[in-house]
């Protein structure tokens, strides 16, 4: 697939930035004869350096200040809070392959199409997530300038991924001095206790600056049972669907010729729902059950070391080398029940308990037919998994200043290693002939330490990816226009991405209950040709255009333009607007995954219907699911519309609105359980277009016994809305100074199909689709003392919608939260901290199943934070 080596191309990325050098020196002049110096900042969205923060696409910086005023500890639990990232992003969550993980998502588009840089550096796709989006917890807090977020398209900058805009995380440098910082927080509920210590140093000359950073991050696991809302709830009622935190996978039996379940004798153990309780599972099944929510967490444990290094150093009065390294480590630990499967079983080989329609025990007789067995395996104890990712992030590079003409040329290495350690798993093949030759025991008194030490596995998953990129570009003015010089960039890029991912053999083989996932691997190399200039039409209208080439080694090629104009209408009055194509790659995983299984949650309306049961009442269940990846995918393909208005009304009032629209085609999307549900309950059991249900029987009011949901390139989505802020710059009055900021997004429309290729629907205000967020922060200042007031609300949405008619159905209410912090500046370079995050101690807001989205809300409640930062 490497036709050429990394050295070779890096020689024509070069080959490329010298030849258009030359071709752009002859017309240099006119700038060469500017002698005034202009400070000029590069910001986010251009690489063409300018005067001016607010150009034609809108950017929002997160500060330092900004982020302690959270209170929170890491970069993703301060973005997760942001009202750009819409309808939330991944956390942190016990027990997966992912739970090291958390990410963002712009404008609710996914997190695999928002673009996040490191100093303006594209960072690669973690290998856990298969490459799609970042692991922002891989990124130290404590070396953190500022972020700069672009809500705007920029493919035709950056190229994929920048689709619904682009996080730009900018460390820092240039520091001097030293600054040593702790700081702890305890929650008023069991669980999710933090610390935090770092340092940050640096020295500088007048040739260069060294800056570097070491930091270590510590939060405590928190369980379910640490909760009211996610312990088990009415578990002994008579129906299994009334209850919360039960799993059917107990002691049951599923006879695989009348499509029956059954409890087995050995419900009747202490270790199961009321040492034996029997439910009606509906359709004359009967089940015992397993309280899960005992022995799992919810939010993994996590550990962080980090380390950041960052240097310049002018060689000449014209050329200065810059150079970084960030090293990280990130553990976790998660805790899940006991392994719960299924295996198979022959005729005759187990006692079962017999029910007459009404749920009256009528005796215990061996099964009549060969079936399955849907077991939890207590004695083989919880299943533990700990995760540990490491990653290094290296970059080198030169840049070069002649008058107005400059050139840059960096080398970025990235090399990401993931492994994941589970204990507690079970060997299907072993578990199925030791029942065979009668030494499994099923009896309240356990197996021995023999067989457990039999049938017990140890999983290990892998994950790498290794990345590695050329860039070289020259930035000069030439041409006047009216309102000034013009502005060029050209540039170029070679990017190279090394991706495996693999599982034991037995997992990989589908052998293991209680575990999931398959291996999968494969190279790409990237060519890109660039181009962005800023054309000064007069002194108040500004056009930029952007334009860029990609070329992929694995499906194609993909050109994106951009068209920017900003009009400086009055002296206080902006406005600006801005249209631009995008696309995002299909990620390395999608394309070569082996198929893996997963236990997908799903809701069956049909089947409730069937037990006369309503949509509101009809639960999600877990099935198992089969996942396919797609060689044939092609890239996704987008439109994005920005159009704003800046006014600063008064020196210290100021407003912001910004409309925007983005469009996906192509959309690369796993056509989920649900999806096929919703689309069976249109066309038939039997016609789906994509994917298969097989349900018991093969009748269409059968069980849902197993579905293959596979990755395709679907249509589409549209999404529109508006941003507003309003804010007041620092106020002085004889009790203090005052200053305020309200930051809002409003989404209008978010049409999305009902299911693949069915119809399409506007479905904000939906389930973890609220219509609008905002944050509302107000400061206090008075001498050495500042108080700040952060409130945030998430509006509320409907409960579910009706499978057939996509009526919403119930209702979930908003939630606010306030987060008060204080802080005293000492006399001796000293700061004190105190805070209260979720001063209220709201809960997250909860459905009828007692279920929450983890993306919008988290579960931590009232949190007290203290800290203490001494600068030398």
């Amino acid at each position: 697939m490497n036709s050429l080596t990394l050295t070779a191309k890096a020689v024509r990325v070069g080959l490329f930035a010298a030849a258009t050098s030359s071709l752009a020196l002859s017309g240099i002049a006119i700038a060469e004869e500017q002698s005034d110096k202009v400070e000029r900042i590069e910001v986010t969205g251009s690489r063409i350096k300018r005067t001016d923060m607010e150009g034609s696409s809108p950017v929002t910086t997160i500060s330092v200040a900004d982020i302690e005023k959270t209170g929170e500890m890491s970069i993703a639990d301060v973005l997760r809070r942001s009202n750009l990232n819409t309808f939330g992003s991944f956390s942190e969550s016990s027990g997966s392959t992912w739970q090291s993980q958390a990410n963002i998502s712009l404008r609710g588009a996914g997190a695999d199409r928002t673009l996040v840089l490191l100093n303006g550096k594209r960072m690669p796709g973690s290998p856990t997530m298969g490459g799609t989006a970042v692991n922002l917890n891989t990124i130290p807090t404590a070396a953190i300038e500022r972020i700069e977020v672009l809500t705007d398209g920029a493919s035709a900058v950056y190229g994929s991924d920048a689709v619904a805009g682009v996080v730009n995380i900018i460390l820092k440098k240039g520091f001097e001095g030293l600054e040593v910082s702790a700081t702890g927080t305890s929650p008023d509920q069991p669980g999710g206790e933090e610390w935090k210590a770092h340092v940050v140093g640096g020295t500088t000359s007048d040739k260069g600056s060294l800056t570097f950073s070491f930091e270590h991050q510590n939060r405590e696991i928190i369980y379910q049972r640490d909760r009211w809302f996610s312990s088990s709830t009415n578990v002994l009622a008579d129906k299994y669907a009334d209850t919360t935190g039960v799993s059917a996978y107990a002691r049951n039996f599923l006879d695989m010729t009348t499509f029956q379940f059954k409890p087995m004798a050995a419900c009747d153990n202490e270790k199961m729902v009321g040492g034996g309780h029997v439910y009606d599972y509906g359709d004359g099944d009967f089940i015992c059950g397993y309280d899960y929510t005992s022995e799992a967490a919810d939010h993994a444990a996590r550990q962080y070391t980090a380390g950041y290094v960052t240097a310049d150093y002018e060689i000449s009065d014209e050329i200065r080398f810059e150079g970084q390294g960030l090293f990280s480590r990130n553990e976790t630990f998660g805790r899940y029940a006991p392994a719960a499967g299924w295996f198979n079983v022959d005729a005759g080989q187990l006692d079962v308990q017999n029910y007459d329609a009404d749920g009256n025990y009528i005796n215990t007789t061996k099964n009549e037919n060969a079936g399955r067995v849907y077991y939890r395996f207590t004695d083989v104890g919880t299943r533990d998994s700990t995760t540990i990712d490491y990653s290094t992030d290296i970059q080198l590079g030169l840049v070069g200043e002649h008058n107005s003409f400059g050139w840059d040329f960096t080398y970025h290495y990235n090399l990401a290693e993931n492994s994941n350690y589970g204990t507690g798993y079970v060997h299907r093949p072993t578990v199925e002939a030791l029942v065979k030759s009668g030494e499994f025991n099923f009896g309240p008194e356990g197996n021995s330490a023999d067989v457990v030490a039999a049938i017990s596995h140890d999983t290990l998953a892998q994950d790498i990816m290794e990345f590695q990129s050329v860039n070289a570009g020259i930035n000069f003015e030439a041409l006047e226009l009216p309102g000034g010089l013009v502005g060029w960039y050209f540039g170029s890029e070679f990017m190279q991405y090394k991706y495996k991912s693999k599982v034991d053999a037995e997992s990989a083989a589908g052998e293991v209950i209680g575990s999931s996932g398959n291996g999968s691997g494969g190279d790409r190399d990237v060519f890109a040709l660039f181009g962005e200039s800023i054309l000064p039409i007069t002194d108040d209208l500004e056009l930029n255009l952007a334009f860029r080439y990609d070329n992929y080694s694995d499906f194609g090629t993909a050109t994106t333009p951009k068209v920017a104009l900003r009009y400086q209408a009055l002296d206080n009055l902006v406005i600006r607007g801005s249209w631009g194509q995008g696309f995002r790659a299909p990620a390395l995983s999608d394309l070569y995954a082996a198929d893996s299984f997963s236990a997908d949650y799903a809701t069956d309306y049909h089947y409730c219907e069937l037990q006369g049961t309503a949509p509101s009442d009809c639960r999600s269940t877990q099935y198992d699911v089969t996942r396919t990846a797609n060689e044939d995918l092609g890239p996704e393909t987008s439109d994005f519309y920005n159009v704003g208005v800046i006014w600063n009304i008064t020196d210290s009032l100021s407003t912001k609105v910004e409309y925007y629209s983005l469009s996906i085609d192509d959309v690369i999307t796993f056509v989920s359980l649900d999806s096929l549900l919703r689309e069976e309950a249109k066309v038939g059991y039997g016609n789906l277009s994509r994917g298969e249900i097989i349900r018991a029987g093969d009748s269409p009011d059968g069980k849902i016994l197993e579905a293959t949901t596979p990755l395709v390139n679907g249509n589409g989505f549209d999404t529109s809305g508006i941003d507003f802020n309003l804010s007041l710059a620092p106020i002085e009055t004889s009790i203090g100074d005052f200053g305020s900021s309200f930051d809002l997004t409003y989404v209008l429309t978010y049409e999305d199909e009902e299911y693949f290729d069915g119809p399409v629907n506007n479905m904000v205000g939906r389930n973890g689709l609220p219509d609008y967020r905002f944050t509302w922060v107000i400061d206090w200042t008075y001498g050495d003392h500042g108080v700040s007031l952060l409130t945030q609300h998430i509006a509320g949405q409907a409960e579910t919608t009706d499978p057939t008619t996509f009526e919403e159905i119930g209702s979930l209410p908003s939630q606010t939260t306030f987060d008060l912090s204080y802080n005293y500046m000492a006399p001796w370079s000293g700061k004190f901290a105190l805070g209260i995050r979720n001063l209220t101690n709201e809960d997250p807001v909860l459905d009828s199943n007692l279920a929450y989205d983890s993306a919008l809300y988290n579960l931590y409640g009232r949190t007290y934070t203290a800290s203490y930062t001494q600068k030398f």
